[in-house]
């Protein structure tokens, strides 16, 4: 959180602040910019920083074994002539999960001999940004919980593009609330890459919610003000944006618990609400009540409206689309 003193410095350079929690959705951030004589790719000491989650010894605890674990699968592959090289810098050469990350991420999001996005500064850059953000951890653990792809701890932290981007994303997001010019900038410059590495393209303003499974992920988008809650599923081609009739806030605002399937395009500052199912190829332009399925075109799928009903869809426990052997065409 902002201290005093720093927020009087925010304030005197007239940059507005988010008062809320990262975790929890809420409305879009915006902010002054103020132009800076040379830019820099970290944050200068003294500006204003975004809100942090609550960073508790458990999630500590948690992370603190997942980095143990980490480094356990990565001494099996230590002298493999493929990987060897790489999993003794990336991770068997780091203390923590967030110095861990911090050379992933800056290994890909970095250009060979080339002074864009320099990788020593993306290193330091990740690093800071994801220490202490209960996210992180929270987003590893759905993987291996959610998704029955995942095998191993390194595979989701190495090789799971879509844990990348959202990493990255999250990085992206601390240059640009720092609310300056040059900052912006560096933000914009990281969602730059990470479109051209892995085919997501995430606004660094989004708000993103810890916990997430951007599963295959190829296609995402996401725009400027779209807020993603706590616990979500994202499959590939997935596009929360604007109607383009609108400016401001003009996104959508995804609950907690909430799937998202794949192809799935869900249109303007409407709400789906905590646990939502939007099913795949959906097209969603009104408000999805909690709980929901809709498919198609804004078309409502309740398993609960009567008892034919709830005995032909059965909502699964050990994943999470409902099963649909019919439809009556009830729509928003």
């Amino acid at each position: 959180m902002l201290t005093s003193a720093s927020a009087l410095r925010s304030a005197a350079r007239g940059a507005a602040r988010c008062t809320r929690r990262r975790s929890a959705p809420s409305s879009w951030y915006s902010a002054s910019a103020a132009p800076q004589a040379e830019q820099t790719l970290r944050p200068e000491p003294g500006a204003p920083q975004p809100p942090q989650p609550s960073y508790t010894e458990d999630d500590a605890a948690r992370d603190a074994r997942i980095f143990a674990r980490l480094r356990d699968e990565a001494e099996g592959l230590e002298t493999s002539p493929l990987l060897g090289a790489s999993v003794r810098k990336q991770i068997l050469g780091t203390d923590d999960l967030a110095s861990c990350l911090g050379e992933v991420l800056s290994c890909r999001l970095a250009r060979s001999n080339d002074s864009f996005l320099p990788r020593d500064e993306l290193r330091r850059a990740c690093t800071d940004a994801l220490r202490g953000d209960a996210r992180v951890g929270a987003d590893i653990s759905a993987i291996l919980a959610r998704d029955p792809a995942a095998i191993s701890y390194l595979q989701c932290i190495m090789f799971f593009k879509g844990f990348h981007a959202t990493q990255a994303q999250r990085v992206a997001s601390i240059f640009w609330k720092s609310g300056d010019r040059a900052d912006r900038h560096a933000a914009l410059a990281i969602q730059n890459r990470i479109s051209e590495l892995w085919a997501v393209d995430v606004h660094p303003a989004a708000e993103i919610g810890g916990g997430l499974l951007m599963d295959h992920a190829t296609g995402i988008v996401v725009g400027e003000t779209a807020v993603i809650g706590d616990n979500c599923t994202i499959l590939h081609a997935v596009t929360l944006g604007g109607t383009g009739k609108e400016r401001g806030d003009r996104h959508p605002k995804i609950g907690h618990a909430c799937v998202l399937g794949a192809g799935a395009t869900i249109l303007g500052n409407i709400k789906v609400g905590d646990g939502a199912t939007v099913g795949s190829q959906a097209v969603v332009t009104k408000d999805v009540p909690p709980g929901m399925t809709v498919v198609g075109l804004n078309k409502l799928l309740d398993p609960h409206i009567d008892a034919k009903r709830e005995k032909v869809v059965e909502k699964r426990t050990e994943t999470w689309q409902y099963e649909v052997d019919t439809y009556d065409g009830y729509s928003i």
